[in-house]
């Protein structure tokens, strides 16, 4: 398996503070110390406490209230954020110490739903992939990847474990992904969902649909991923700029 460690200051101070919430040393509605007291406590810069303590806010972990101070939530659950659709960057910051798992892979004829998908033939071939990611030793996601054969035909076995795959994918290839479109339901785990995950049949688990086009608009891979509703989030940011009937 393969994993994506970050050994940054605010994420080792980050991890510090999150264990302790989980294990119940900071109890649910309790005041931290001040910014000042855990700079001092773990020899860092207050730039340092103030990412840390923004990661824990962003899993739900913490709450801050301006000009009162910074307290464990009510019913601290850590839930990953997947933050902007960016997995990778969500995963390095929130769960470091999460691994992926390549469970399958293989070239295979392309589906009629897949062909949709990668605007191709049915019977195409295309590179599949099964992959899983693990957390403290229980799967908490895992995706199914579906790449078009001429975008694929360098990749091997450890490029498609890799959780930094769309750099490694374009590095490998040569190729330059343009954009991506993006789908996020709520459904029920069935069948193969609720055995991978570990979860029971019928609960709810966030599923989210990933195509990734070329310059040209052609579709380069679709990933159809699935999350366990209990860890994770999905959140965004909406940059407003001046628009059209939006004045400063």
């Amino acid at each position: 398996m393969t994993s994506l460690r970050a050994a940054t200051s605010y994420g080792l101070v980050a991890g510090t503070l999150r264990a302790r919430i989980l294990r119940g040393e900071l109890r649910p509605g309790e005041q931290l110390p001040t910014e000042r007291e855990l700079c001092k406590r773990f020899a860092v810069s207050r730039i340092t406490i103030r990412r840390a303590l923004g990661i824990l806010e962003e899993e739900s972990l913490l709450h801050r209230q301006q000009g009162r101070g910074t307290y464990v939530a009510s019913a601290p659950t850590r839930r990953i954020p997947l933050l902007d659709v960016d997995f990778t960057g969500s995963v390095a910051a929130h769960a470091p110490d999460m691994c992926r798992r390549l469970d399958v892979w293989r070239w295979e004829p392309a589906g009629s739903e897949v062909a949709a998908w990668l605007r191709t033939l049915p019977g195409d071939r295309v590179l599949y992939a099964r992959r899983t990611d693990v957390l403290a030793g229980s799967p908490i996601a895992y995706d199914e990847v579906y790449l078009l054969g001429r975008c694929a035909e360098a990749l091997q076995e450890a490029d498609l474990a890799m959780l930094a795959f769309l750099e490694r994918w374009q590095e490998v290839q040569q190729i330059a992904l343009a954009y991506a479109n993006q789908i996020i339901e709520a459904v029920a785990a069935k069948g193969p969902t609720a055995r991978f995950l570990g979860v029971r049949s019928g609960s709810p688990v966030l599923k989210g649909t990933e195509t990734y086009f070329l310059p040209d608009d052609c579709p380069a891979g679709v990933f159809v991923s699935y999350y366990r509703h209990d860890l994770f989030r999905l959140t965004g940011t909406v940059r407003l700029g001046a628009r059209e009937g939006i004045r400063d």
